[in-house]
């Protein structure tokens, strides 16, 4: 193959809806020589979350959403619990270091050669961030060659920075080098389009393509030939 897309879904999704939601483009993609692969966050979110009310606690449900994966929660007490999420304080990302491991074990597999492009959706171009800054990283604390240095390019859609302690400690968090596209809806109000600007910001010469719509994964013709 001329290389491996890895995709990552978004928050409450999962592998299964990532793959429905851009079968046109892994339609293109495997026909020009990709091989597609779609992980699944290690992540199972509650179906019920237990909240506190006027000094009751109660319990509420989360929705019909059955099999909802994240690739790291925001509050161990809770893992439902988006509210902090785009608040852009840094805070502990629970479960992230699962996560890179997941990843991390699919790029070992890879041919030494091979490139690898990962395509982030809304928290999974949030991870994007996060590997993208470990592609970066030419070595490891070891100064061996870093499985994610076969990272070549992230496609981030929708997405937030990370604000996770650990990207704050790190000097490439706002400085990477590999090539990057960025996509975010003008209308998008569960993650704002300032939001995926400011993610365009932490690389360097990123490209940047804006759709007039909201929250989704377009699959107009014009983004699909990019």
């Amino acid at each position: 193959p001329k290389g491996t897309v890895l995709f990552l879904h978004g928050w409450a999704q999962n592998a299964y809806i990532m793959k429905s939601r851009t079968s046109k483009l892994e339609r293109r993609l495997t026909t020009a020589g990709y091989n597609c692969v779609f992980l699944q966050a290690p992540h199972l979110l509650p179906m019920t979350s237990i909240i506190e009310i006027d000094g009751a606690l109660v319990e509420v449900n989360n929705g019909q959403r059955e099999n909802a994966r994240a690739w790291f929660v925001y509050s161990e007490k809770d893992w439902a619990d988006t509210s902090i999420s785009l608040a852009e304080v840094q805070i502990d990302y629970v479960g992230l270091d699962q996560s890179i491991d997941e990843v991390k074990k699919v790029l070992i597999g890879l041919d030494d050669d091979e490139r690898c492009v990962i395509l982030g959706f809304s928290q999974g171009a949030t991870f994007c961030h996060i590997l993208s800054m470990l592609a970066s990283r030419a070595n490891d604390d070891y100064g061996n060659v870093s499985p994610f240095a076969k990272i070549s390019k992230a496609i981030l859609l929708s997405g937030f920075p990370s604000m996770d302690q650990r990207s704050d400690n790190n000097t490439l968090s706002n400085n990477i080098r590999i090539p990057s596209l960025h996509i975010f809806g003008e209308q998008d109000t569960s993650v704002p389009k300032s939001f995926g600007e400011k993610l365009s910001q932490c690389f360097i010469d990123p490209e940047v393509y804006v759709h007039q719509k909201g929250h989704f994964i377009p699959h107009n013709k014009p983004l699909l030939d990019r």
